[in-house]
């Protein structure tokens, strides 16, 4: 039927769309606007579903509008892998070296297609995947990897808490040019390439493996597109609730953590509490270790480690390999421009929308324009060779020795990416850098 509003849409997609929403309410963490947002959807759909409209019917408000939109997009359009609201079908075969999800076929050929590449650091498109999910990539990204190793089955993982949870981390992710659901769903991506094709990953436990995955999910959760200078210049609710450490990293655990707790997500619950906690430990500790404040430090110990205990993981120190795994987590967080230069110069815009975002925010509000935020100013071409020079390529120089692989590929993109940025008309020789000061 076509409404008043000009929205067409039958009981049955109605039906679908209601039941997703329904499952998403009890998840949805938003401002009063957007709560009362979804009631108004929900009850719109229930009256359609009913076939219960009077002929006079007030049509959706603008705003309602926009969600129903995302939701007939995200649940009906692109049905992906799941029936219903989480629920998976069929055997699950081997593929080109990956496990499919236990559907035995995505639904989408193209998706699935694109996700058979989820273990190669070069061929997989994250850009493509987020177009054919709505933008919302993250889950099937998740859930490919996961099973791809495993994961799922060895560790006996209710795939519907899981599917939850995943579900709930993505919708938490905001809509930022840059540290969005994209972005972590590249960051999985990078791990599952490290992890399939170097030898540390035989030295790792399937708990440390998962600590891993789920702190890719959650490490920018909840993002709110500025960083943590800015939010201590504005006196922001939480650079005091976390005393300016680390105040987006710190965010991001909770909300990831506040969401794994909710009886629906946990899909941990059934651990025994010292592997509970374990999970839970390692996941904070390498969210808390993305903070780019850390990043010398990090390089700093792991190479050190590296020299002096070698690159066999199974003998290093728990502290120790705690910082190993930090490391090679945040090598992903960070490594977009070791992808092929068709990636990312695509990272390369959204980075700099947002940062410029952010100068045009200081500037209204008074404040000093942070480093790599001034659109007037920034020489993106330097800062980019700046950042590939003192801060992509140590990382993965220092991680060559466990995963000797993925890191050639990665140094010659990030030679591939040098060359690009050389080749790019400056600014004149004053104009801002990457602020190397924080990272040495």
């Amino acid at each position: 039927m076509e409404h008043a509003n000009g929205t067409t849409f039958c009981k049955e997609t109605a039906k679908e769309c209601l039941s997703a929403l329904r499952s998403f309410q009890d998840q949805f963490v938003g401002s009063e606007s957007q709560v009362e947002a979804l009631k108004t959807v929900a009850g719109w759909l229930e009256r359609l579903q009913r076939g219960s409209f009077s002929e006079d019917e007030e049509p959706l408000d603008e705003n309602s509008r926009v969600y129903l939109q995302s939701y007939r997009d995200q649940f009906t359009r692109f049905s992906l892998f799941e029936r219903g609201h989480g629920e998976l079908v069929g055997d699950s075969p081997k593929v080109a070296g990956i496990t499919r999800e236990r559907s035995g076929q995505w639904r989408n050929p193209a998706l699935a297609a694109e996700l058979e590449k989820v273990e190669d650091w070069d061929a997989f498109d994250v850009f493509k995947v987020a177009a054919l999910t709505g933008g919302r990539p993250l889950q099937p990204v998740a859930m490919a990897v996961l099973n791809c190793f495993d994961l799922v089955s060895t560790l006996r993982l209710p795939e519907k808490k899981l599917q939850n949870f995943l579900r709930g981390v993505e919708d938490a992710y905001l809509n930022n040019p840059y540290h969005n659901s994209t972005h972590a769903a590249d960051v999985v991506q990078g791990l599952a390439a490290l992890f399939a094709n170097n030898p540390f990953t035989a030295q790792l436990t399937d708990l440390e493996m998962l600590s891993m995955i789920l702190a890719c999910v959650i490490h920018d959760v909840g993002h709110p597109g500025v960083t943590n200078e800015y939010l201590i210049n504005t006196n922001a609710d939480s650079a005091l609730l976390y005393n300016d450490q680390s105040i987006n990293e710190n965010g991001h655990a909770a909300v990831g953590m506040q969401l794994l707790r909710k009886s629906s997500n946990n899909f941990i619950e059934a651990l025994p509490d010292e592997e509970y906690r374990f999970v839970r430990r390692t996941i904070i500790g390498i969210v808390l270790a993305t903070d780019m404040v850390g990043h010398a430090k990090l390089v700093k110990d792991t190479t050190a480690n590296l020299r002096q205990l070698g690159p066999d993981l199974q003998k290093w120190p728990e502290e120790k390999k705690q910082r190993a795994l930090q490391m090679i987590v945040h090598c992903c967080d960070i490594g977009n421009p070791a992808k092929p230069l068709k990636y990312s110069l695509q990272w390369t815009e959204r980075i700099m929308a947002e940062n410029f975002a952010q100068g045009d925010r200081e500037r209204r509000e008074a404040l000093p324009v942070s480093p790599l935020c001034d659109r007037e100013r920034v020489d993106v071409p330097k800062s980019q060779l700046t950042f590939l020079e003192y801060v992509v390529r140590p990382c993965f120089e220092a991680l060559r020795a466990l995963a000797p692989e993925t890191a050639a590929i990665a140094l010659r993109n990030i030679e591939i990416g040098r060359r690009h940025w050389e080749e790019q008309p400056r600014r004149n020789a004053s104009s801002t850098m990457f602020p190397l000061d924080d990272l040495r």
